[in-house]
């Protein structure tokens, strides 16, 4: 299928931005951890009754403390259930995937660091609700310095940039996957729209 002409059929963001970051792969261990139970987490029932922690449990059965993981299991359920297992969406996700790894390998490794490094610097100093403008600046930063991304739809090119940016930072920063993945799920839907 040819995304570039038919952005309107593209295959669920949150199913696509994950077969990205598995078919790009992942330098760090800790990050390939956060990916498997990112990838996990999602293929979850929703029924079911339990979340996995990181906390010791209480005599009553509830944590100490709420992890970052609980909350985003809770803000996938609330946003988006479940990844679906229909093998047609699976295929057409794989591919778009794969059309933007070609897309984001336009980008030269120093420009991509370059980038990478300033939204790390943003994210550590801002809170979680900010990350979708601070990610949105880094992408605009790129979309301004890459010549070549002109013969591709804008979209296809922001949403490529924009998940090489997200790998790029948590390839540095693991603990970042989750609260990026939130943030990039819900930022595309939007924009689509546009």
């Amino acid at each position: 299928m040819d995304y570039n002409r038919n952005f309107d059929s593209f295959p669920d963001t949150s199913l696509v931005l994950l077969a990205f970051l598995k078919q790009k792969g992942c330098q760090n261990s800790q990050l390939k951890r956060e990916l498997d139970y990112l990838d996990e987490q999602l293929k979850l029932p929703t029924n079911h009754n339990y979340i996995e922690s990181d906390e010791e449990l209480q005599a009553d059965g509830h944590s100490f403390s709420v992890s970052h993981r609980e909350l985003l299991h809770e803000f996938q359920n609330q946003v988006q259930p479940l990844l679906p297992v229909n093998a047609e969406e699976d295929r057409a996700a794989r591919e778009m995937a794969a059309e933007l790894i070609r897309i984001a390998d336009l980008l030269e490794h120093r420009v991509l660091s370059q980038a990478a490094d300033s939204l790390t610097k943003k994210l550590r100093r801002s809170q979680e609700k900010f990350w979708g403008g601070h990610l949105s600046d880094g992408v605009q930063a790129l979309l301004d310095q890459v010549a070549g991304a002109k013969e591709f739809k804008k979209e296809l090119v922001e949403m490529a940039f924009t998940f090489v940016l997200m790998k790029t930072v948590c390839e540095h920063m693991p603990n970042f996957l989750l609260g990026l993945y939130g943030t990039v799920v819900q930022y595309f839907p939007y924009r689509s729209n546009r």
